[in-house]
């Protein structure tokens, strides 16, 4: 059948001339070109049915949908004159039903208020993945809509519509959709290398460029390479793209992915794909994301506005009028495969023999970074339960957060506020500062072969007030030979030791601990900021030692 399902409201939405007449992106027609298009519109649906000429698109589509799907259901069970009935099908293996569908889809300009676009997504939930795409690439990329098309605009390409995808199941779906609606020529796609890859997920670039020839056309993004240099407080310097894992561990560490997950995000993922979009002026992009995947996930609607930061906007918006979903506040995405479930998306790749990851046949689920994907517990349900397993996120990733210090501290300041700091309760602990680190570090002043527990951290990271109590437990412990100290990096540079970088932070809390005997050493924390995990570390520290 060729809907799911299908949704309707008690109202349709009003004619568009009762809102303001503005349109971010361009699409709408003049009022007499736009009367133009509908009334030739409205005389196609007449020959499948008589419509009323009073009827709205959105109504037009759900009779066409009913008319549709008897069809189908027709030459599904009936033969006539002792043959099948067969229809014509246009170039993109449409049948006539199906064509007169799609007219009245093509009906649809993007929504310019809130409501239009609750109703669109009504409609849209009840249609099959290939219409919605062939919609959303008449709307960017039809004839009728040249400025759209993708073009040299001051030297740069200009690519409405783009999909994004890791290569996972739902993305080689839609892939493939594309390609057999011959919509993949003029829709570029885009995958994000993190450069910490599986080896067969790097073979399988190779694998799907050649299973879709010279109809994909593939753009693989790198990470960014983001400095902070002190002098600017905070503020963000780019400098290029990272080519090389080893490359990356030099400019970020190796295990930035575990200390800061969310900036690995940032610099792997997130950056390099807002820049190649905002490069070739992207008005929607196309993700593999499904309700049945749960999490945020499951109230996911075919059709969303992804608004940009503040910051991020283009231009001063005048241009915008009343118009909530205007490009120069945000991005359209658009999740055709949303009502799936992982059952219909597997039957669909060996039905039509799509390739895939052959990490899938291994029993993986989902594929992502070596480091953070595993085969699934038993005991885990869902998809995407084999990825981030037993990842200690309780932790501040050390950039985004002396940059929400900083936007902080200003506002204070322009608001004529004092700015507070927080008290984290440790009786025992030695608070350290620039005067007394290196001193305290080099054992001056502690008894011979002791232990130096010391802590990084800032007091107003929310995950080191929520360690605090742990620290002071741990202090007031008194485990043998061991010492608790703290060092803030909220406004203070971490000293060198005889010159060189020894206390390596990415994100805070952070735990070393230093001792003298026989010679002098500094060993990181890796495990769970929980009480009993750092005790039984300590105790083995001291067994060794």
């Amino acid at each position: 059948m060729m809907a799911r399902r299908h949704n309707s409201r008690s109202q349709s939405s009003s004619s568009s001339k009762d809102e303001p007449n503005v349109d971010g992106h361009h699409l709408r027609e003049s009022p007499s070109a736009s009367h133009t298009h509908r009334k030739s519109a409205n005389s196609t649906l007449r020959r499948v049915m008589l419509i009323p000429q009073s009827i709205t698109s959105i109504q037009k589509i759900k009779c066409v949908l009913v008319v549709v799907m008897i069809i189908v259901v027709i030459s599904l069970h009936h033969n006539i004159g002792g043959q099948h009935q067969k229809y014509h099908h246009d170039a993109s293996g449409n049948s006539a039903a199906e064509i007169e569908l799609l007219q009245a889809l093509y009906d649809l300009p993007l929504p310019t208020i809130r409501q239009e676009l609750i109703e669109l997504n009504d409609e849209l939930a009840g249609l099959e993945p290939e219409f919605i795409l062939q919609w959303a690439h008449h709307t960017l990329l039809a004839a009728g809509n040249h400025h759209l098309r993708g073009q040299e605009t001051n030297g740069k390409n200009s690519h409405p519509l783009v999909q994004v995808t890791s290569f996972g199941p739902t993305g080689l779906v839609i892939l493939d959709h594309l390609s057999k609606y011959n919509l993949l020529d003029t829709v570029p796609v885009i995958t994000m290398d993190t450069l910490h890859l599986f080896k067969p997920s790097y073979e399988f670039f190779d694998k799907v460029q050649s299973h879709y020839n010279s109809t994909l056309h593939l753009t693989i993004t790198k990470p960014v390479h983001i400095d902070h240099p002190p002098e600017l407080g905070g503020d963000s310097v780019f400098k290029g793209f990272l080519s090389s894992k080893a490359e990356f561990h030099d400019v970020y560490s190796p295990t930035l992915w575990k200390t800061d997950p969310q900036y690995y995000t940032k610099v792997t993922k997130i950056d390099p794909l807002q820049m190649k979009l905002e490069e070739w002026q992207t008005t929607m992009w196309i993700t593999g994301r499904r309700r049945s995947q749960g999490g945020e996930r499951k109230e996911l609607d075919v059709l969303e506005f992804e608004s940009f930061p503040s910051d991020k906007r283009v231009g001063s918006g005048e241009d915008a009028g009343g118009n909530p979903f205007h490009s120069s506040k945000g991005r359209w995405k658009l999740n055709p495969l949303a009502y799936w479930s992982y059952d219909q998306v597997w039957n669909y790749i060996r039905h039509n023999e799509v390739p895939y990851n052959m990490l899938y046949d291994l029993g993986f689920t989902s594929i992502g970074d070596e480091m953070t994907t595993t085969l699934p517990k038993k005991s885990h349900v869902g998809e995407r339960s084999g990825r981030f397993v037993d990842l200690n996120r309780t932790e501040c990733g050390l950039h985004n957060h002396l940059q929400k210090l900083k936007a902080l501290k200003m506002q204070s300041e322009e608001a004529g506020e004092e700015w507070a700091v927080p008290e984290l309760k440790c009786e025992k602990c030695i608070d350290l500062n620039d005067d007394t680190f290196l001193e305290t570090v080099e054992n001056h002043n502690l008894p011979n072969d002791s232990f130096l527990l010391l802590e990084f951290y800032s007091p107003f990271c929310g995950s080191c007030q929520e360690f605090a109590p742990v620290l002071n437990r741990l202090a007031n412990y008194e485990i043998p030979n061991t010492v608790v100290a703290r060092f803030d990096i909220t406004e203070q540079s971490i000293p060198k030791y005889n010159n060189k970088d020894i206390f390596v932070v990415e994100s805070t809390p952070t735990l070393y601990l230093v001792g003298h005997f026989p010679s002098f050493r500094a060993e990181l924390y890796s495990g769970k900021h929980e009480f009993n995990a750092i005790l039984q570390w300590l105790r083995e520290k001291r067994k060794t030692s």
